[in-house]
């Protein structure tokens, strides 16, 4: 089965990715949040997906305790890039780094752990108060900060306006939406995409079952109400260069086979821009 998958996958990247380039395919290892880091890696790198986002606090797994983040001491981030340069499988983003997970006392290592690990991007929900704090640890760090949003009423980013005003005036910072929340909320998805045209540096793909419901659940790609198609060509439009994590919440223990659906829609979605 996974032979089959694989041969099927790499013919569609053959003709369909190059003509979107730019476009990183990865997967947010909340998709994965049952098993660990590594395992998260394997489970990715069999879909034939060579990028992640990783969420802070996922178990590393094997023999190395604890979580992914800046917890981790040399020795297990080292050992952790060694296998992320044996598999191939490069980070592309970590997050989403909300209150959360930070402090005024710990920002600044996450933004260090990201330098250490080579990853390029910060998702994030910052508080208003300390949205200067990020743009400037990310300048001095070279990190990129992606704004990412959940639903109304928990998050300060819930609609695209309010992205709009953060950026302003921080030019280290972006956007990384969740396209199924903003379904959640109401949001009209187009609309959105194009308020954010020229800033969006990644953002979540997923469909869901029913608009404006908060506790709408994640269905496979194409059978929700996010119009998948809709959103590819919008950000073929816009000239996208960036990640496309894709982010499945329904039975993580046990959804490889939804997951290999999810990346050959997408394969195939490709096809038709």
């Amino acid at each position: 089965m996974k032979k089959h998958f694989l041969f099927f996958y790499f013919f569609l990247s053959a003709f369909f990715v190059t003509a979107q380039k730019d476009w990183r395919l990865s997967i947010q290892t909340w998709t994965f949040h049952t098993s660990t880091f590594l395992q998260s890696v394997e489970k990715a790198d069999s879909l034939g997906v060579k990028s992640l986002e990783v969420y802070p606090g996922q178990r590393v797994g094997a023999d190395l305790p604890g979580v992914f983040s800046y917890t981790m001491d040399k020795i297990a981030r080292d050992k952790i890039k060694e296998f992320l340069t044996y598999r191939q499988v490069k980070i592309v983003a970590l997050g989403v780094i909300d209150k959360y997970y930070y402090n005024k006392d710990n920002l600044e290592k996450f933004f260090e752990f990201a330098k250490y690990m080579d990853i390029p991007v910060i998702t994030a929900e910052p508080e208003w108060a300390d949205l200067d704090e990020f743009n400037r640890l990310g300048m001095k760090y070279k990190i990129k900060v992606a704004l990412h949003c959940h639903p109304k009423p928990s998050s300060h980013y819930w609609q695209p306006d309010s992205m709009v005003a953060a950026m302003n005036g921080r030019k280290n910072i972006g956007a990384w939406p969740d396209i199924g929340h903003w379904a959640r909320s109401g949001v009209d998805i187009q609309a959105a995409l194009k308020k954010l045209d020229g800033k969006i540096w990644g953002l979540h793909l997923k469909d869901i079952k029913q608009f404006n419901v908060a506790a709408a659940e994640d269905t496979l790609l194409g059978q929700g109400v996010c119009n998948i198609p809709e959103v590819l060509k919008e950000l073929k439009r816009q000239k996208f260069k960036g990640s496309i994590s894709l982010e499945y919440e329904i039975n993580p223990a046990k959804n490889m086979a939804d997951m290999q659906q999810n990346v050959l829609y997408y394969l195939g979605q490709l096809g038709k821009l």
